[in-house]
């Protein structure tokens, strides 16, 4: 099963990568647009570290190669080439006479971001422990999530089922705290090899608190903790620590 998670994870990472937004096949059909401000600026590579080495002036068109994140590879008469940040790009328009729409994101979409998706892993009393989470913000200070995790540990095997309440208190942080409770359902499994007790299934409460770290466009990092009680059918319950970190993109 924990091979087939992480294989599940592997394609989603590849997907959720895919999400990154591009000029839509601009090799085979490159877009051509006017330069609208006093000049913009050429760079060698796709970065500020790289130096600039051309501009294009007002009134100048040049041809949209592709894009690499928040920079755009563009072609100039008298074969100039190189890469000009996406903010200046916002400064040329279509032959329509209609300004280029260059969708970016930024920490202000991350604070008003309605959905949210990630995966993480960590440790889970002692044993390692991959989830899956999805999120829908109510407002900026609260939101909802539904998870599910995988721990594999020497014995025996859990999967949680997690409804989780969420509180920001400082949304508008870039690294931003907060706070979540909930409850769900774990299904431990022992390894019969080696334990022979059945299967079960308890009800969980948890409380917890954890980070966002917005990095760049549509991701962000993620660190949580959380305490959880297990309310098992025999006399005590039980606790146990759970501590995971990962990346999520929002939309």
């Amino acid at each position: 099963m924990s091979q087939k998670l992480l294989k599940l994870l592997s394609r989603l990472s590849w997907c959720w990568l895919g999400l990154i937004p591009s000029v839509g096949h601009a090799e085979e059909a490159p877009i051509r647009v006017e330069v609208t401000a006093p000049y913009i600026e050429m760079h060698t590579g796709p970065g500020a570290a790289y130096p600039i080495h051309q501009v294009v002036e007002r009134g100048e068109w040049v041809e949209v190669i592709k894009r690499r994140t928040d920079w755009f590879q563009v072609h100039a008469h008298r074969d100039r080439s190189g890469w000009v940040h996406v903010e200046q790009m916002r400064m040329t328009q279509l032959a329509e006479g209609v300004p280029l729409d260059v969708k970016h994101y930024g920490l202000d979409d991350f604070n008003e971001r309605d959905w949210e998706f990630g995966f993480l892993g960590g440790d889970m009393d002692g044993a390692a422990v991959l989830s899956l989470y999805g999120g829908y913000s109510f407002n900026r200070n609260l939101s909802a999530e539904l998870s599910f995790s995988h721990a594999l540990g020497s014995y025996s095997s859990e999967y949680l089922v997690d409804v989780n309440l969420l509180s920001h208190p400082f949304p508008e942080w870039r690294y931003s705290p907060f706070f979540t409770l909930g409850g769900g359902m774990i299904n431990t499994r022992p390894d019969t090899t080696l334990v022979q007790t059945e299967d079960r299934t308890d009800t969980t409460a948890h409380v917890g608190l954890g980070l966002h770290a917005y990095i760049t466009r549509r991701f962000f990092l993620r660190a949580e903790f959380k305490h959880y009680t297990v309310f098992t059918s025999r006399e005590d319950n039980e606790d146990f620590d759970q501590w995971k970190i990962g990346f999520g993109f929002f939309f």
